[in-house]
């Protein structure tokens, strides 16, 4: 008598990151892949509306100054390692406040505006990592202190679909690689990893902490800081953490 009918041949684990869950409609569109993609993250846009994605990071800071400049104040902002020239205090607060934020400006890459009062809102355009910003004041009679703030402009496009079944030689099975077509999930059911304990019917969001970043494009049930996933739901509960993710069932129903 026959045995081990139903076993799978290549052992295929029943359940995994990024795996189409159930038979339920679903819409899964290609995109190119701007940087390598592990199976089952977040994707956001990447520089081309419809053609390419990336991962999500914190690509917006915001730069609160504690004290206005005073005279003989001197002061340089960093942005991803990279220096503005030295701002130095001239005739008012207001006139190196502006002086500053266009220091910033004229960063290859890097856009600056006034926030709300002593605010400067700093923004990576197409970051493929997540932004880092400081700032050092010396000189005058005083030195105002800064307050940073890492915050996200990225748009959700949906979930990297596992691909399975190709040899490693030629394109990999454990993520999509930089410029790869990537399987993007818009609208189903699968399964991602979470890192937080989340119940059936609770809305879905991609998570995007700076402190840890190898768990950013997994998926968690808390807004704060974090990017929402339009229309997204669990649909199982599960019991995961930053050090341990927990597989749960994620429904998508993002429009055309």
């Amino acid at each position: 008598m026959a045995t081990n009918l139903l076993k799978y041949a290549d052992n295929f684990d029943p359940a995994q990151a990024g795996q189409i869950a159930d038979c339920s409609d679903r819409v899964i569109k290609t995109r190119n892949a701007l940087q390598n993609i592990e199976f089952g993250r977040g994707v956001v846009l990447g520089t081309v509306k419809g053609t390419d994605v990336k991962n999500i990071f914190k690509s917006k800071a915001s730069l609160t100054y504690s004290a206005d400049f005073v005279a003989s104040n001197s002061t340089i902002v960093t942005v991803n390692g990279v220096d503005t020239a030295a701002v130095v205090y001239a005739t008012s607060h207001a006139a190196t406040f502006a002086a500053v934020i266009a220091a910033i400006d004229a960063l290859a890459g890097v856009s600056a505006i006034a926030g709300t009062g002593r605010e400067i809102l700093i923004t990576v355009d197409n970051a493929l990592s997540n932004i880092t910003v400081s700032s050092a004041t010396t000189g005058g009679a005083g030195q105002p202190t800064t307050t940073i703030v890492y915050t996200s402009t990225d748009i959700f496009e949906g979930v990297a679909v596992l691909r399975h079944g190709q040899p490693e030689t030629v394109g990999g099975d454990d993520k999509y690689l930089v410029n790869d077509a990537l399987n993007l999930m818009t609208r189903g059911v699968i399964w991602v990893e979470v890192v937080a304990t989340v119940a059936y019917g609770e809305d879905a969001y991609v998570y995007n902490d700076k402190a840890n970043s190898a768990n950013q494009g997994q998926f968690t049930n808390a807004s704060s800081g974090n990017l929402a996933v339009p229309t997204g739901k669990f649909k199982s509960a599960a019991i995961g953490t930053t050090g341990t993710p927990a597989l749960a069932l994620l429904e998508l129903n993002l429009t055309a």
